[in-house]
């Protein structure tokens, strides 16, 4: 069992918090560059950072105590979330743009979302596996198991809130995008 001081926990705290705002606008700034377009990179990083919001309610309801696997966790499920938003929104610009390009429209919107969904829940699927796997049979790998256990919580949130509130929004302003 590890202790830190009280003052240097407080400068953990502030560091951490400085890197994860840091860690999400680089995050941004890459989305933003992949699209050149505000209206279609601001969603990704506001659902983004919704989540960190979202899993941290929960992390606080449970009273669970945060270390650095544990952040270090919770940065690893919002990479996958900004992944899975990056699937849906290619999902419907590839859509968007075999209309423009045909008189006949392929797949409807509803079909490309269902499409990417299928990826998404695949991966989920996979990390929640992987990381019920090191809960449950990490005997003794306590950091480990605070990595495991937040990315596990980040992913349920992503999965269940996050993308498919996402979708709803991605396709909402790419129809009114195309209308304008």
């Amino acid at each position: 069992k590890e202790s830190i001081s009280p003052l240097l926990g407080k400068e953990f705290l502030f560091n951490t918090l400085i890197i994860g705002i840091v860690a999400l606008i680089i995050v941004g700034l890459v989305v933003f560059i992949r699209y050149r377009h505000i209206t279609l990179s601001l969603p990704i990083f506001l659902t983004g950072a919704s989540e960190i919001v979202m899993i941290l309610g929960v992390v606080s309801l449970i009273r669970y105590n945060l270390d650095l696997a544990a952040v270090t966790g919770i940065l690893a499920s919002v990479g996958t979330g900004v992944d899975h938003k990056i699937i849906i929104m290619d999902e419907l610009l590839k859509g968007r743009k075999e209309e423009e390009e045909s008189a006949v429209s392929g797949m409807s919107y509803g079909a490309r979302i269902q499409r990417a969904f299928f990826i998404i829940f695949a991966a989920a699927a996979t990390a929640m596996a992987t990381m019920l796997q090191i809960v449950l049979f990490s005997f003794g790998v306590g950091k480990l198991r605070g990595f495991a256990f937040m990315t596990l919580l980040g992913v349920i949130i992503g999965v269940g809130l996050t993308r498919p509130a996402f979708s709803v929004v991605a396709q909402y302003l790419l129809k009114h995008e195309k209308k304008a």
